[in-house]
């Protein structure tokens, strides 16, 4: 056994000296290398400011992408890659590919180096003969230096800049550069007939001399574009019909046919570890993430704050429950009453028990599909179709055989659906022009806001073998066994034009959205109407047995458990649950599972649910003395020592909360039912909480540790009021003229930030009681992105700042606006931040990220950029800290003048990171 590992390098040895010793010999046979990577035009950046270049690029556009961050799968990739560059010129770019999240087979680049792959590219790939060629291609562009090129022609087209000279540089200049791009809507693309032409060369090229059968990248170009084997000819070419595919695949098939003999390999490097590594990506089971700098300290929320709820579901047999939140899927057995496993299931749309109850299938919006069993309490299974069109709403079936998509086809008034297969993707039923959406439009905007998997009504039998969707008459029924349409007649499609729900696999509970006297019960799928009821909801639930449904309603009570045979309702507080053969699961206060009978609820059973990753959340505030922390999500909060990581309690949801220097919380619980919107005391040591002694109204909400107030007092004036949040008692006010203006408070210290459109006429009321804000106003020349900010003191109200500055194309609103000193940060919604003077309003620079965190004391800012990436800039924007954390931020706030920072992470632990002084050169 010692041996083993010599022994497996020794093998890789003798594998790298075949390799290369086929790339030299494929080499000979092939030729020189393309002439493209030698390219004469125009470029003003070296290798290394082009890798400089790619920085930039990648941290403007990562964060939009999810990356696979399993190093045994991206492992595969640089693998590959070392082998195609092996068969190219040199190089001192330093190439990185990258798997990432899409809904598309696609692979992209950016300038430096930097490649990526998405996870459904890899999942359909025949080989790795195919990766290889489409990662070939993208290391085309960059070798060919089309990035450089391209940016070196819109630097000098739109800002006449002939030359770059460090990091810092290059940075800024890309910085100024997309700013041009968006004002004057203008920009060179990688994307034209011969940029694609010259990177299909190398592909072809480079696939060869590594030994890869370079025929696999045509093949999967047909495949995956919409080319589907057509090449076209002279005479389609004249008229113009020869689409764009057909024409690149024509190209792509003349470069293979010039390659002399003896050039590339004849047969596929489809192997047991291509399929063994595919699988594995496909998968994309969460790999354990490193921080890239040790914690001073590091603590876990125990118990943790529990996500809300989402599904709560038995199997169809009654033995087991689901219950599933934002980011996990737990399974449960229902006798006895307790947690089996857990599983991640982040993004994902509901989870279902498949018919037989022994599997649970799940999808996500970007079609990525999985099957776990329950007996083995392992992924059976993953998949990832690709949908032609991008699916508006989506659904998987019970057996995880079927996805339905709504989708539709540009400047259309209609929706198509499709049924694909799950694991290829194929189309096996499709209806175009299935539904007029305009006929409805304001209700399906209003259902896609709310919940954008419910675009469209649509039910599945208790068997989970028929599905049932659409609207109206458009309604559709499918025997998803089979896979075949079932023919629907009767009232049901007339008559009922909102939700329904099955009652049992023959049955239908549907609504008249207009008038409930066409409400009732439905024989499926004849439709005759067995019973008229009405259902008083606006949208209904099957339950798992039994002639009941859930729906919701409105008042104290979130919804109810209604049973259509007898005409009773059960008031519930949260509509999800579920019930079976009489037994009842829903959420408990804690987040944990409560199981009990209907005819007994005084002693349920109950079940805590395990650590699950952090949503999003609603507030978090820490206290002075960082003892305690204070978080809250869309259903429960709760408080937290900071050292022990112990929850002190646990209280319901809050809007916003603040610490007073006593240790104890102000907190604002949101109107629940009949309990209207109320401040509330907690003191930490007792636990206790009591009202704060007086009523909020509609136009108060509790924001940066005060209670304020804004009233139109008519219909040229408003009145902006603080009132102190423990007592209700004025701290200042403001008569504003004309409009109010947008606010917010600000991360650098105890100051609310106000912000007016300059071209509003409070905006124009502002400018005129500040006169030396004038010069300023007359600077900006695009005066519809032009805003006036004011910094106030929170405790008395006083004017600490003014500027007018002209805002990003991006702006996100005034939420994005902080101040630290005479610095004002901006956000953009393109992921940058603007830094501005608060004396002279000129930009000063940009950073990349946007800014979660600042301390006045020290004058630095954090920024979050990507998913678990933070970087901590001082007042002039040097860098002095950067962390890879390895869970997406949830929190960050600065103590001992800046010197540490308190971060919170979705794995719910608290780190304290220390922020040491820049360098400095002796």
């Amino acid at each position: 056994m010692p041996r083993a590992p010599f022994t497996a390098s020794l093998l890789l040895f003798f594998s790298a000296i075949s390799t290369q010793a086929f790339s030299q010999a494929s080499s000979a046979a092939c030729g020189a290398p393309p002439a493209v990577l030698t390219s004469t035009r125009p470029n003003i950046f070296s290798e290394q400011q082009e890798q400089w270049l790619g920085d930039a690029m990648a941290d403007l556009v990562e964060r939009n992408y999810k990356p696979v961050k399993d190093p045994a799968a991206n492992a595969y990739l640089d693998r590959i890659a070392t082998r195609l560059l092996a068969a190219l010129p040199p190089t001192t770019i330093k190439f990185r590919v990258i798997l990432v999240e899409s809904s598309e087979i696609n692979g992209f680049s950016l300038a430096g180096g930097r490649v990526y792959i998405t996870r459904k590219l890899v999942a359909n790939a025949h080989s790795e003969d195919e990766v290889a060629g489409v990662i070939a291609h993208e290391f085309g562009h960059i070798l060919s230096h089309q990035f450089a090129q391209e940016i070196t022609t819109d630097l000098q087209r739109l800002l006449n800049v002939t030359t770059v000279t460090d990091r810092a540089d290059v940075y800024a200049k890309f910085q100024q550069l997309t700013d041009a791009r968006m004002k004057r809507h203008s920009s060179s693309t990688l994307d034209t007939d011969e940029k694609q032409d010259e990177a299909d060369r190398v592909s072809v090229y480079a696939t060869a001399v590594a030994g890869y059968r370079p025929q696999a990248y045509s093949e999967f170009w047909d495949r995956s574009s919409a080319a589907n084997g057509k090449v076209g000819n002279k005479f389609s070419d004249f008229f113009g019909i020869t689409s764009a595919d057909s024409k690149r695949l024509r190209a792509i098939l003349n470069l293979l046919a010039a390659l002399p003999p003896g050039c590339g390999n004849t047969t596929s490097s489809t192997s047991t570890e291509f399929t063994q590594w595919q699988q594995r990506v496909i998968a994309n089971q969460a790999a354990t993430a490193t921080l890239t700098t040790p914690p001073l300290s590091e603590v876990q929320l125990t118990p943790p704050l529990h996500m809300s709820l989402q599904r709560l579901r038995f199997s169809r047999d009654g033995k087991n429950i689901l219950a599933q939140d934002e980011s996990s899927v737990f399974v449960l057995s229902r006798d006895p009453f307790k947690l089996l496993f857990r599983f991640d299931a982040e993004d994902s749309l509901p989870a279902q028990f498949s018919p037989d109850s022994q599997h649970i299938v799940f999808h996500t919006p970007l079609l990525h599909t999985e099957e776990w069993s329950v007996p083995e309490q392992k992924l059976v299974a993953a998949h990832e179709p690709v949908a032609r069109h991008n699916c508006l709403q989506s659904g998987l079936s019970p057996d995880g055989r079927t996805l339905f998509c709504v989708s539709m086809t540009d400047l259309s008034y209609y929706l198509d659906l499709s049924l694909l297969d799950a694991e290829t993707g194929q189309v096996v039923f499709q209806k175009k022009d299935f539904y007029f959406w305009l006929y409805n439009y304001f209700s399906l905007l209003l259902a896609f806001n709310r919940s954008p998997h419910n675009l469209l009504p649509f039910s599945y039998s208790a068997d989970g073998n028929t599905l049932l969707i659409g609207p109206s008459t458009a309604k559709l029924a499918f025997d998803l066994r089979t896979r075949t349409p079932i023919k629907l007649e009767g009232n049901l499609k007339s008559s009922i034009d909102g939700t329904y729900a099955f009652l049992g696999n023959d049955r239908i509970a549907g609504i008249n959205g207009h008038d409930h006297a066409y409400d009732g019960i439905f024989s499926f799928p004849d439709g005759r109407r067995l019973k008229k009821v009405k259902i008083p909801f606006n949208t209904i639930y099957s339950v798992s047995s039994g002639d009941e449904v859930i729906g919701d309603t409105t008042g104290e009570y979130a919804a109810a458990l209604a049973d259509l045979s007898t005409d009773k309702y059960i008031s519930i507080r949260n509509p999800t649950a579920d019930l079976w053969d009489g037994q009842f699961i829903t959420e408990g206060n804690d987040g944990g599972v409560v199981l009990a009978r209907l005819t007994d609820t005084v002693n349920p059973a109950r079940v805590a649910l395990p650590f699950s990753p952090l949503g999003r959340l609603n507030s978090v505030t820490l206290s002075p003395s960082g003892k305690f922390i204070a978080i809250s999500n869309r259903s429960r909060g709760g408080i937290w020592n900071v050292a022990t990581g112990k929850q002190v309690g646990l209280m319901l949801n809050f809007d916003d909360a603040v610490f007073r220097d006593d240790e104890t919380l102000y907190v604002e619980f949101p109107k629940q039912g009949e309990h209207e919107r109320a401040v509330y005391h907690i003191s930490t040591s007792t636990r206790a909480g009591q009202p704060a002694g007086y009523k909020e109204d509609e136009h108060t909400h509790m924001l940066g540790g005060n209670l304020l107030e804004l009233q139109q007092k008519d219909k040229s004036t408003a009145e902006f009021v603080a009132h102190n949040v423990a007592n209700n008692s004025i701290l200042w006010s403001r008569t504003m003229d004309r409009d109010t203006p947008a606010y917010t408070t600000n991360f650098g210290g105890p100051e609310l930030i106000f912000s007016w459109l300059l071209k509003s006429p409070g905006g124009n009321a502002e400018l005129k009681a500040q006169p030396a804000l004038a010069a300023q106003a007359a600077a900006i020349k695009d005066k519809d992105n032009a805003r006036l900010i004011e910094i106030l003191d929170n405790l008395t109200g006083k004017l600490l700042g003014e500027a007018v500055v002209e805002v990003p194309q991006e702006y996100i609103g005034v939420g994005g606006v902080n101040r630290v000193a005479d610095l004002l940060y901006v956000t953009s919604d393109d992921n940058r931040t603007m830094v501005y003077s608060l004396d002279t309003a000129k930009q000063l620079r940009q950073i990349f990220g946007h800014v979660i965190a600042a301390d006045a004391s020290s004058k630095r800012i954090c920024t979050a950029n990507r998913r678990d990436e933070i970087v901590v800039y001082d007042t002039e924007g040097v860098e002095l800290a950067h962390f890879t954390l390895g869970s997406p931020i949830r929190f960050a706030i600065f103590r001992q003048d800046g010197t540490r920072l308190i971060l919170m992470t979705a794995d719910q632990k608290i780190r304290t990171m220390e922020i040491r002084p820049p360098a400095t050169n002796n």
